[in-house]
């Protein structure tokens, strides 16, 4: 080999091993920042979760409240319902008995003014 060949072989030798270091030490501190990173994010996480399990849990309980205030409203109204039903139910009856014995009596009244002003 002649001996420039022999110097550019080397200089590119060289080049590559100062590349190769160059990238293998971004690689180690990409790695060392990312597993730092991934450890923020679970300590996050942790804290995150943490934090939301009392916020969830009173929401649950609200909730949980909500539903018995609602169920308890529910059986107020249908025991409404059926008192209103019943005392609505009782006075058609009673109107309607009403009605008919008006209509009786205004019959009879109409049969006696017949009545009346045959004898005149």
């Amino acid at each position: 080999m002649t001996p420039v060949l022999e110097c550019i072989l080397a200089v590119l030798f060289i080049v590559i091993i100062v590349v190769l270091v160059i990238l293998t030490i971004n690689i180690v501190r990409f790695l060392k920042e990312t597993t730092q990173t991934m450890a923020s994010i679970r300590e996050l996480t942790d804290l995150t979760r943490s934090e939301l399990k009392p916020a969830f849990k009173s929401i649950n309980d609200v909730l949980s409240t909500v539903n018995n205030v609602s169920i308890a409203t529910n059986k107020q109204f249908d025991t409404l319902k059926k008192i209103l039903t019943t005392l609505l139910g009782a006075s058609c009856v009673v109107f309607s008995n009403a009605k008919n014995k008006c209509g009786f009596f205004s019959g009879l009244i109409s049969g006696f003014n017949l009545f009346r002003k045959k004898r005149r």
